[in-house]
């Protein structure tokens, strides 16, 4: 994390960078000095929400980090929402077909075991 280099003229600690972030955050779960130490090695890469925070804390440029913009993030959610509710919508049809051809068949089976007895 070379921002915080630059802003502190050395990398702080795990400790203060757990404080200063969640100082910062309001939107975001708490992390924990574990994480911060994870994320100033190198170990794990911050969840988005985190970087949105990391971003304005330490006027960081996310598409210097080949990550999307947060529009285009929000932008494909609301597509796989549209998504996801029209594949739903198709479940729930297909369901109810699949019923109703099962009471006309066992409609019918009924009609050949009356026919029969």
């Amino acid at each position: 994390m070379n921002a915080l280099a630059l802003r502190y003229r050395e990398i702080p600690s795990a400790a203060f960078v757990a404080k200063e972030f969640n100082l910062r955050t309001s939107t975001s779960e708490p992390i924990t000095q574990e994480s911060a130490r994870r994320w100033l090695r190198g170990l794990a890469i911050p969840e988005l929400d985190k970087l949105l925070v990391l971003r304005s804390w330490l006027d960081l440029d996310l598409n210097a980090l080949g990550m999307p913009s947060v529009e285009a993030v929000e932008k494909r959610n609301a597509e796989l929402k549209g998504s996801t509710f029209e594949k739903q919508e198709e479940f729930i049809n297909t369901t109810k077909s699949i019923k109703d051809a099962l009471q006309v068949l066992m409609k019918e089976v009924q009609l050949l075991e009356e026919k029969l007895a």
